[in-house]
This record gives structure tokens, sequence and C-alpha cells, in this order.
């Protein structure tokens, strides 16, 4: 009777070990840890989401509403609300609409606006800054500056179709517009 207790104990023992060692390196990672989408560098407001950006980390007691790995098509093309740093849990609010995008569901289109067009291309102008256009003295429209190429002979700017169809029109018919920034 005594040895067949020594050996239940020993059996016992030996398949704690086991369990311990499996829990430790498959159950704990599987059970414990939630797989999130973290940024791998800091991040600025108004900083476009890239693919690159992003990694996915292993870690504990996440809130419900944090951005898993599933997510990343989500974060991807959106730009940060505010400041964000690397390796921190995300969240949807976190990242808004990017305004420098074209968007077809919006009614968003980027329209390429050649140096022609214009009186003359400002050496500052970059992106993210808001342009008003000007023919004549009058008010035209205003839009989001996209993209400036190097030489500064053309931008890309997020418009409507109404502003497209009215910038197009001033432009195609040779006369040069004014534009103020800021």
């Amino acid at each position: 009777m005594d040895r067949g207790k020594r050996i239940i104990g020993v059996v016992v023992v030996i398949v704690s070990v086991f369990t311990l060692i499996a829990w430790e390196k498959w159950g704990k990672d599987r059970f414990l840890y939630d797989e999130i989408l973290v940024l791998n560098k800091n991040v600025e407001k108004g900083t476009v989401i890239t693919e690159e950006m992003l990694s996915e980390k292993r870690i504990g007691g996440t809130e419900k509403d944090c951005l898993s790995a599933d997510d990343r098509e989500y974060v991807i093309g959106r730009e940060a609300a505010f400041f964000v740093h690397k390796g921190v849990p995300l969240f949807r609010e976190y990242f808004q609409q990017s305004s420098l995008s074209a968007d077809e569901e919006r009614g968003q289109y980027l329209l390429s606006v050649p140096a022609d067009w214009l009186t003359c291309m400002p050496a500052s102008l970059g992106r993210g800054d808001k342009i008003f256009f000007f023919r004549g003295g009058d008010f035209v429209t205003s839009a989001m500056v996209a993209s400036v190429d190097e030489e500064k002979t053309f931008m890309e700017i997020v418009v409507s179709d109404e502003q497209a169809s009215a910038l197009s029109k001033i432009g195609g018919s040779g006369e040069i517009m004014t534009v103020i920034y800021n």
C-alpha cells in the first residue's frame, strides 16, 4: 500500500511539473495575453499611418477597446489625431480620416494643379497647408494641400467634384489664379 502511494505521489509530481512547463511555454500566451496593434516609432499629430509603422505585441490585461492585430486595415491611411508613443496599445480615438488624402466615399479627390495655373507657386507651401484660390480678386475656392513636388511645378490638393470642376475650368481656359495659404 505504501509503495502504491509513493508511485502515485511521484506520478502526480511529474504530471504537475509537465503541466507547469506546458502552461509557461504555451498556455499562458494563448489564454492570458492578447495580440494588439502598436506603433514601432513615435508618431506626431497629423502623420499618416503606413504599414511599416505598425507592429503587433502580445500583452496581458488589455482593455476591450484597444485595437487588435485584425484592425490593421482600419489604421493604415488614417492620420494620428495627436502625438502617439511607440509601443502603447492603440485605440480608434487615436486616429482620424486623413483630410489630406482622397476618399471617394466622402466625395474627395486629388487634383493636380500645375504651377502655370498660378501667378506663383509659394516656395514654403507644403503638405497640410490650407490654400485659397482667387481669380481677378474674387474668391474661387479653398482646399488642403496633399503634396507639392520638389521642383514646385505642381501641387496636389484634396477637392470635391465641384471644386475640381471650377478650378479645372479656370485653369483650362488659360486664366491665372492667385493663391494665399496658411
